[in-house]
């Protein structure tokens, strides 16, 4: 009983951490590469993310998780980590792009 109490709290806990990194995250991600002057389109371009992920997520998981079973899990769970570790290389790649095109400050 206390060892599932821990787990469930020790779960809680990782996914509070998780949601608040990424929330900031997106917010950093979507206020600080967009050009001075631009952020209002930057965020636009942004938000298509998120409504794509809106549609495709509920029927990527159900095609997953129900359809293929322990399988779909797996394969989710590889997507995941593949996302994840291509995203701060993308990232750097574009630190690097806006750092060569954006003028020098005066």
């Amino acid at each position: 009983m206390l060892l599932d109490s821990a787990a469930l709290l020790g779960g809680a806990l990782v996914l509070v951490l998780g949601e608040l990194y990424q929330a900031s995250a997106s917010w950093g991600l979507s206020f600080g590469l967009a050009r001075a002057g631009r952020q209002g389109e930057y965020q636009a371009v942004f938000s298509l993310g998120r409504g794509f992920q809106q549609f495709a997520g509920p029927w990527l998981m159900t095609s997953l998780v129900v359809g293929a079973a322990g399988t779909g899990w797996l394969v989710l769970a590889a997507l995941f980590a593949l996302l994840g570790l291509a995203a701060p290389p993308l990232v750097r790649g574009l630190e690097k792009a806006r750092a060569r095109t954006e003028p020098a400050p005066a």
